[in-house]
């Protein structure tokens, strides 16, 4: 990957390509987004209300961490556009009377950069971009069917001699209704501050987010539906120029008037849908949409399937494998690769979870 800037402090801006640019690309430590599990991604990037063993939602909703993830590690690779590779581990335990916890580290490296002057010319050498966050999370049940849980992340960012350094923290809420099928989480995402920025008087804004997921199992059919509304702090998400409010047809050569956003364009732009096809304990087919990602990240007509994800989960043995693809872009594809397995043998349910039974 080959870049030319003077001013390399715009580099966090290529981070922007997955979601700064559907808010406006005015936030700092955009791989705070990053989705540390196959099987989210597949689902369009979201899921809030699901609680089984899989760690990894731990990470989505920290109300989600329960005893039955003892002992999980998680590796994850993903391999994104322009040379860009992120790597994921995690690990989690339950303490008797006390809690769930998980402990994680996530590095991102973007790859290699050329130096040049401010006109395009290439001066030699090359730089390096890279992000690194650390997180610890924490999750108890309040209720029979109400959890809630909280993660604590110091995340740095290394850009050339450049860097930058925070924390974030998510506080979240679950229910979940087994006999009906049925679970709702909500989550407080990326609230913090920069401790230290790039350049001197220039400290930049988390991407806070708030979001609320719903998640609903057909009884007598192998179907799950996720349906998530995200960014509730902001209502508009669509950017819409009024100082540029005309286009010109590209087949009549007339001049079309564009009209601004509607109150439907500006809720489906919160909305993300998945879809599971549960073929068994031990095979799922996975189906997402965001719709906010592929109005922003299209390109003129040729839409082809940006917003669209999709994945499989198989366990072989004591082994779980994920995949997930995902179109955030006509010439942009990640593949995601998460594996999990548990390392010991399962805790036995102490008396923090035996007082709702």
């Amino acid at each position: 990957m080959h870049l030319a800037l003077k001013h390399i402090w715009l580099i966090p801006l290529l981070w922007g390509g997955v979601f700064s640019a559907q808010i406006g690309g005015r936030q700092t430590f955009q791989v705070l987004d990053f989705n540390n599990s196959a099987r989210v991604e597949a689902l369009g990037g979201y899921l809030l209300g699901v609680k089984d063993d899989d760690a990894n939602l731990g990470q989505a909703n920290p109300a989600l961490l329960n005893p039955n993830m003892h002992g999980q590690v998680n590796l994850n690779y993903i391999n994104y556009f322009a040379d860009a590779n992120f790597g994921y581990t995690s690990y989690t335990r339950h303490f008797k009377n006390v809690g769930t916890f998980n402990a994680s580290l996530l590095y991102a490296d973007y790859g290699r950069f050329e130096y040049a002057e401010i006109d395009g010319t290439r001066t030699g050498g090359t730089f390096g971009a890279r992000d690194l966050v650390l997180g610890v999370g924490y999750g108890r049940p309040l209720t029979q069917k109400i959890s809630v849980g909280g993660q604590f992340k110091m995340v740095g960012s290394f850009l050339e001699s450049y860097n930058a350094f925070g924390f974030a923290f998510d506080l979240a809420a679950s229910y979940i209704d087994t006999a009906k099928n049925f679970g709702a989480g909500l989550i407080v995402k990326n609230a913090g501050m920069q401790l230290k920025s790039y350049t001197s008087g220039n400290r930049e804004r988390l991407p806070f987010n708030i979001a609320i997921g719903l998640s609903k199992k057909l009884t007598h059919a192998p179907f799950r539906f996720s349906l998530t509304y995200d960014n509730l702090q902001k209502w508009n998400l669509v950017y819409f120029d009024e100082a540029n409010s005309t286009t010109v047809d590209q087949l009549t050569g007339e001049t079309v008037e564009l009209k601004p956003p509607g109150m439907l364009t500006k809720f489906m732009y919160h909305i993300t849908v998945g879809t599971e096809l549960l073929l068994g304990k031990n095979f799922h087919i996975r189906v997402g949409y965001n719709h906010m990602q592929r109005q922003t990240m299209k390109v003129g007509s040729k839409t082809g399937m940006t917003g669209f994800s999709m994945g499989l989960g198989l366990k072989v043995k004591s082994i779980y494998l994920s995949y997930g693809l995902a179109k955030y872009h006509i010439s942009g594809t990640s593949n995601q690769i998460t594996i999990s397995k548990r390392v010991g043998k399962p805790v036995q349910i102490d008396n923090l979870y035996r007082q709702f039974e």
